[in-house]
């Protein structure tokens, strides 16, 4: 269950990303998320051809978030590391569309920290022994003799 919410959290996110690349491109107007052609709350100067060249930022991380909660669905290994990096890479995005995107940037936050306690949880001991990444499943191999069969050979 955790799983199939953690896949829909991050595929939503990427379609909110949308906003981003649609507003710049003069595809649809966003209440609250109105046309510029600055970043950083009006600090930057990016001109009409920046501001498309964000939005098509903003449209890489869309598909690649949607395709990370895919993969998340699907249990595919790649999807946690690929919605990580989406994650900074959206963060970096949001500041740039500061103040409308703040949110983003909590949600982002959410992500890396899901991704975080996912990768750890993966890799604890589930039988309590402290003896690192792996020393659960090496345990639950060898037994209290030592590796035997096909084991012993690695």
């Amino acid at each position: 269950m955790i799983r199939i919410v953690a896949a829909a959290v991050v595929a939503g996110h990427g379609l909110i990303h949308l906003i981003g690349f649609v507003v710049p491109w003069g595809l649809a107007q966003v209440e609250g998320f109105p046309y510029r052609t600055t970043a950083l709350g009006g600090a930057i100067a990016l001109g009409d051809a920046g501001a498309r060249a964000v939005g098509v930022a903003w449209l890489v991380c869309a598909v690649g978030f949607v395709l990370a909660g895919l993969g998340i669905w699907r249990r595919a290994p790649w999807a946690l590391p690929l919605a990580a990096v989406l994650a900074i890479a959206s963060i970096v995005l949001c500041v740039l569309g500061l103040p409308e995107a703040v949110a983003g940037i909590v949600v982002n936050a959410v992500i890396l920290g899901l991704a975080a306690w996912a990768s750890i949880a993966r890799h604890a001991p589930v039988d309590g022994n402290a003896g690192g990444p792996g020393a659960a499943r090496v345990a639950r191999i060898a037994g209290p003799a030592g590796p035997a069969g096909p084991e012993a050979a690695r």
